[in-house]
């Protein structure tokens, strides 16, 4: 969880939904990156989506208010870029895309100061830490939620799988789109808040047997 864009008491709070530390949610922007490996100091960024969505507390569906998704020009034409039969990303778009400096100010402004979502943020926040040094453009100053983190926190046992497709399986939703940024960050959408509904509900079951 990051600490950046901590409300204060002179700034209204716009957030709505318990979040698993007690915050709520309501504005959020769920991204989801695609890349050319695991480790942010060497392998690309391919892909970047934001999902702009309202999340209304007590309700299972979600508002999708935006959306916006671009490849990345990768830094040099024959550099190395991951299992295209896992992203399903050509060479041919990727050296035609937007560099990282036009990609990094394009998601700062999608994002604005709404909450970030993702699945598993920690490893996407990585790949926009490294992009943000190596671009000098600040990333996204919201305050950071992990559906990953909010289903385990549902499973203390780990009793079941915590993937992105499982859970939307789970929940009845289809995840059609896997491995593509777009329909991994819909989906990811789609699942906050059913995972915040069944967040609240549980801890409303505690409150109630003290």
């Amino acid at each position: 969880m990051s600490d950046r864009g901590h409300e204060t008491s002179e700034r209204p709070s716009p957030l709505r939904h318990p979040r698993p530390d007690g915050a709520v949610v309501d504005r959020v922007a769920v991204i989801d990156l695609e890349t050319g490996g695991l480790d942010p100091s060497t392998d690309p960024v391919l892909q970047v989506a934001v999902v702009g969505a309202r999340v209304e507390p007590g309700l299972t569906d979600v508002e999708i208010t935006d959306e916006w998704c671009t490849t990345v020009r990768l830094d040099r034409p024959w550099q190395r870029y991951g299992a295209r039969h896992i992203h399903g990303i050509g060479r041919h778009r990727l050296l035609l895309a937007p560099g990282l400096p036009a990609v990094m100010r394009q998601l700062a402004d999608r994002c604005g100061d709404r909450v970030i979502v993702a699945h598993n943020i920690s490893f996407d926040w990585s790949f926009i830490l490294a992009a943000s040094r190596r671009t000098g453009i600040a990333p996204p100053p919201g305050d950071h939620l992990c559906t990953l983190e909010l289903s385990r926190s549902l499973d203390p046992e780990r009793s079941t799988s915590h993937r992105l497709v499982d859970i939307a399986a789970r929940l009845g939703l289809d995840h059609p789109h896997a491995h593509d940024a777009l329909g991994d960050a819909r989906t990811t959408a789609r699942v906050l808040p059913r995972l915040l509904a069944a967040r609240l509900a549980r801890d409303t079951g505690r409150g109630q047997d003290r």
